[in-house]
């Protein structure tokens, strides 16, 4: 589970209710119904319009992803690697072969699966690129979906908010009903906007955020078959590999272990 996300959503709910609070008002008095159906139903099918039906799946299969803790571990995949580049340059290509059913990522196998075929390094950098961009494109167009129904949400909310006020405006003969209608009316707009900028925005953002680790984990990989494939020392690899590390994460060489 992915805390940040959690904790994020938690702690921006509890703080609109504790302004709420000291103000004076509820924060069960920001929860209506009608204006959740009006604003972000609409806004979710408003989204799927503007949307390639593929990625439309994408965004809700992906959903998962958002909540969960990245499985990616640069670290692990770096060490297997380089496992691989010290089994090369001692037993040859083929002595890679055996190996191959025990790589958990397809990406991972179907490079050093075309390694040991043989297959041009330029071919094998071609291809690989190829699955990278389709990687990434998939990716950025289930988090657009995402993010065009947060841009989306406001504007409905505003819509409500008019829808209300017309129904309101309709009870002049009634003072308090007419202003409950209004206070109503506005739940919409606060709809629109916390969904916009606490819910689903964020969620379109950090889908995309996320899947720059798997992106960064196929480049590491693809880097990584490369080397194999050239001859690369592996410490020499390994220091090439460490490269795509960020400046807050830990490099452990595999050779000063």
């Amino acid at each position: 589970m992915d805390l940040t996300v959690i904790l994020g959503m938690l702690f921006a709910v509890i703080s609109l209710s504790t302004g709420d609070i000291l103000d004076g008002g509820n924060p069960l008095g920001l929860l209506h119904i009608t204006s959740f159906l009006i604003v972000i139903p609409t806004a979710l099918a408003s989204a799927m319009t503007g949307t390639s039906g593929d990625y439309v799946k994408a965004a809700y299969r992906e959903l998962k992803f958002v909540f969960k803790k990245s499985p990616v571990n640069f670290q692990e995949r770096i060490n297997q690697i380089i496992e691989f580049s010290i089994i090369a340059r001692r037993d040859g290509l083929l002595g890679l072969e055996p190996h191959i059913n025990n790589i958990d990522d397809e990406f991972f196998k179907k490079g050093l699966s075309m390694t040991i075929d043989g297959i041009d390094i330029d071919e094998i950098e071609t291809t690989l690129e190829i699955l990278i961009d389709e990687t990434e494109e998939y990716y950025h167009g289930a988090a657009h979906y995402w993010i065009l129904a947060g841009e989306t949400c406001p504007v409905m909310g505003l819509i409500g908010a008019v829808m209300g006020l017309i129904l309101a405006l309709q009870k002049l003969n009634d003072p308090v009903a007419m202003a409950e209608g209004i206070a109503g009316a506005f739940t919409a707009t606060v709809t629109g906007i916390a969904g916009a900028y606490m819910f689903i925005g964020p969620i379109g953002n950090k889908l995309k955020a996320k899947s720059r680790h798997n992106i960064r984990e196929k480049q590491i990989i693809l880097a990584g078959i490369l080397g194999i494939a050239s001859g690369d020392n592996p410490r020499a690899l390994e220091g090439k590999l460490f490269h795509y590390f960020s400046p807050l994460e830990e490099k452990k060489s595999k050779f000063e272990q």
